[in-house]
């Protein structure tokens, strides 16, 4: 019996270490927060994130979810596959909120010159 409540206990752990690594090295779902794409997504939609096609990163920070305690540490960037072009939509780090994932479609490239006038871009 004793055996058997340890065998259980390794098999949840070792699920949860799973579930974790999927989520922190492969894929994450997303929930929109804007309505900036309101014509293609809406917002409260959940989206499902490949972090591996434009060269996935390393943890940065460890601590305790959505508090502040933890601390920085150095990151990996692996290779990526390919490189986001015109149309990708994006999911990346809000500069001025750590806990809000902002989707993004991109409008341009390296080079491009962009004219935003009216509401309408051009390229």
């Amino acid at each position: 019996m004793k055996n058997i409540k340890l065998k259980e206990i390794k098999e949840l752990f070792t699920l949860i270490v799973v579930v974790f690594a999927i989520k922190t090295c492969l894929l994450e779902i997303y929930v929109v927060p804007t309505g900036s794409m309101e014509k293609t997504i809406l917002v409260g939609d959940m989206l499902v994130g490949n972090k591996f096609i434009y060269g996935m990163r390393t943890p940065d920070w460890i601590g305790i979810p959505y508090t502040d305690i933890g601390f920085f540490i150095p990151y990996i960037q692996l290779p990526k596959f390919k490189n986001p072009e015109v149309g990708d939509v994006l999911i990346f780090k809000y500069p001025r909120d750590k806990y809000v994932k902002y989707v993004k479609r991109c409008v341009a490239g390296p080079g491009d010159t962009i004219l935003i006038e009216n509401k309408q871009v051009y390229l």
